[in-house]
């Protein structure tokens, strides 16, 4: 959402804000065929949040690669809504990491990162937690953790995304609009990026008034830096079976047939 910061000393009082909240991912929420978020789940999450028990689930939900896929079908709502609070999580943590590494490019290629945010959610006592003896009782900043909604403040580009150029920019622009969202990609890339969500939805086009055209990669939650100690010929190999560059030139090309 785009929202103005009330700061006559900030330069750029229009910016837009980006929050990783599972309530509303409705994205996140198909992916993983999840029902939409109602009130009584959130009551059952949080009484699990303040009783411990959502602790105990993502302790062996993260160490255990088959705990999703054996046990899945045995949650409970709250432990779904834990499962969601883990995948945006990583969501927010890969795209702020990969924000980080292309602080070089940011404004240019990227958008700039502004800020990380935080929107407090208060836990309310409605007196339904379990007692302290069933589950040791977690502490303020757990709690904090599990409820508050991460986000952050990205620079404002007023334009439009790669996939309205056949009907926001003449026809004489789109292979240059196209070839820029290409280098763009490649600039990532050489960065030691590897980003599994590429294509014409991932770039913002700003006209600059003068007949040409600023391309910008945006949403790099699914995206990933090269591993500490990832071979060359292991990282050739993933950025070559995600082909990031054929993904968005491709896409284009089938839209243009």
């Amino acid at each position: 959402m785009v929202v103005n910061i009330l700061d006559e000393g900030h330069p750029e009082n229009r910016v837009f804000l980006k929050l990783y909240d599972r309530r509303f991912s409705e994205r996140l929420r198909d992916t993983f065929r999840t029902n939409p978020w109602t009130k009584d789940f959130e009551k059952e999450y949080i009484n699990a949040v303040k009783t411990g028990a959502i602790r105990e689930f993502l302790d062996k939900l993260r160490p255990i690669p088959s705990f999703e896929r054996e046990a899945e079908e045995d949650w409970n709502d709250g432990e779904v809504e834990a499962f969601l609070y883990d995948q945006v999580r990583q969501i927010f943590d890969a795209e702020t990491a990969v924000y980080d590494r292309l602080r070089d490019i940011q404004g240019e290629m990227v958008p700039r990162l502004i800020a990380r945010v935080k929107l407090a959610i208060s836990l309310p006592d409605d007196g339904n937690s379990s007692s302290p003896d069933q589950i040791t009782p977690v502490t303020r900043d757990e709690v904090a953790e599990q409820l508050d909604v991460k986000g952050v403040l990205l620079q404002y580009i007023d334009g439009f995304t790669l996939s309205k150029m056949t009907v926001r920019a003449p026809r004489s622009d789109w292979q240059s609009i196209v070839d820029r969202a290409v280098a763009v990609v490649h600039a990532v890339g050489d960065r030691d990026i590897l980003n599994e969500d590429v294509g014409p939805g991932n770039f913002l086009i700003r006209p600059d008034g003068y007949g040409s055209y600023q391309v910008l990669m945006i949403d790099f939650g699914h995206a990933r830096l090269r591993r500490q100690n990832e071979s060359d010929h292991a990282w050739y190999k993933a950025k070559l079976a995600q082909s990031e560059d054929i993904a968005v030139g491709g896409a284009i090309r089938k839209r243009l047939a």
